[in-house]
């Protein structure tokens, strides 16, 4: 069974604003992006799932047309008050103590990583249950903590993983064991 993890492509917002939860909308490169994910994939049936926020539930379209379904726990996370602030007017002291111990402190008003780690591995754990090849077109923190699920990796050293817009990640599940292909594709 093959799992593919597809991040977004490039979102349309000014860059240093804090988002997770904003339902943001694509930037103009987003058709030339798209293109070179679709390129990317296998031309067989998956069971495709979605965040439901535009800039995945977009590529999704455009790469399955509506043959997907959306499913909260593949958003990104909950920045809470945070939401569409800019990182530098957040304040330093907010920003460090959040900084501090991000895996286990939820953003006021809003989640910790391990809140999204949680509801991630839920998702996957189902698609693998279901045993059928798979695609989840989401957001940079559920790749990682997929990423770091599947590789036994701690919550603490997954942002070392560079997951970029518009890319792939592929695992492969035989036998109950979960073996990750390649990132970044």
């Amino acid at each position: 069974m093959d799992i593919y993890l597809i991040r977004h492509t490039t979102p349309a917002i000014e860059r240093g604003t804090c988002y997770g939860f904003a339902d943001l909308d694509v930037a103009s490169t987003f058709t030339e992006e798209a293109t070179r994910v679709k390129s990317m994939l296998p031309g067989k049936p998956f069971a495709v799932y979605a965040s439901p926020l535009q800039r995945c539930s977009k590529l999704a379209r455009f790469l399955f047309e509506d043959n997907f379904t959306t499913d909260d726990r593949l958003k990104e996370l909950n920045f809470g008050n945070w939401e569409m602030q800019r990182w530098d007017d957040i304040g330093p002291n907010a920003l460090q103590s959040w900084m501090d111990n991000y895996v286990y402190t939820r953003v006021p008003g809003g989640e910790s990583y391990e809140d999204l780690y949680q509801r991630a591995v839920a998702i996957f754990q189902e698609v693998i249950a279901r045993g059928r090849d798979a695609v989840l077109v989401t957001h940079s923190g559920v790749i990682r903590s997929l990423l770091a699920y599947v590789t036994q990796t701690p919550l603490e050293q997954s942002f070392e993983l560079r997951v970029e817009y518009g890319r792939v990640a592929r695992l492969r599940v035989e036998h109950g064991k979960v073996e990750l292909l390649g990132v970044n594709e």
